[in-house]
Formats: C-alpha cells, sequence, structure tokens
C-alpha cells in the first residue's frame, strides 16, 4: 500500500506541476484553449483522487462489493462540462474533454517511464 501511495503522491506533483504551467501560459494568452484545458486538468486531477481512494478502500475492505467510484467520477466530468455549458464564450470544450482524459495518459505513460528508469 505504502508503494501505492508513493506512485499517487507522484501523479499529484505531475498534474500540479502540468497546472502550473497552464496557468502561467493562461496568464499571458487569454486562451480559451487553456481555460477549458485547466478546467478538464482539474477534473482528471479529482477523478485520479477518487479512484485511489475508492482502490484504497476496497484494499482494506473485505465485503464482496468492490467499487472504484464511477459514479462520482461521472459526476465530475458532468461539472466541467456544466461549467463550460454556462461559460461557452470563455472555455473551449475541446481544452476541457482533453484535460478529463490526461489521467489516463498519464496512468498508460507512468509504468514505460519508470521501467526505462530501471
Amino acid at each position: 500500500m505504502k508503494r501505492f501511495s508513493i506512485i499517487f503522491n507522484q501523479y499529484i506533483q505531475y498534474y500540479l506541476y502540468l497546472l502550473i504551467v497552464l496557468i502561467i501560459v493562461f496568464f499571458f494568452t487569454q486562451s480559451p484553449f487553456i481555460l477549458g484545458l485547466i478546467i478538464g486538468t482539474v477534473g482528471s486531477l479529482l477523478n485520479t483522487i477518487i479512484f485511489e481512494y475508492y482502490l484504497a478502500k476496497a484494499k482494506k475492505s473485505d465485503t464482496i462489493h468492490i467499487s472504484t467510484g464511477n459514479i462520482w467520477r461521472y459526476l465530475v466530468a458532468i461539472l466541467a462540462c456544466t461549467i463550460w455549458v454556462f461559460f461557452k464564450d470563455n472555455i473551449n470544450i475541446f481544452g476541457v474533454a482533453l484535460g478529463l482524459m490526461i489521467s489516463y495518459v498519464v496512468v498508460t505513460i507512468k509504468p514505460f517511464i519508470h521501467k526505462k528508469k530501471n
């Protein structure tokens, strides 16, 4: 479990670095795409946290029912898209969608980076 916690904290670091870079870029460009990307990345970060929470809960629990928090993760995605609906002129939906997909890219690429270091 400790190993998983270390990996999860690294994911959080990657998200925070990416968010800092995106906020700096948005400050200079005021791009609707970058703002959408920031919103999507925050949603992706929340989805990763929710998934980790439910995974840790499933590892501790002796129950038969195991959940990955899909409903909560769907709600986060719906919330991100709802923010876009209310601010269509200022936020680009493609940025939101791409930001929401970042968690899947990070989870997919991380093992290859880790394997290369060893």
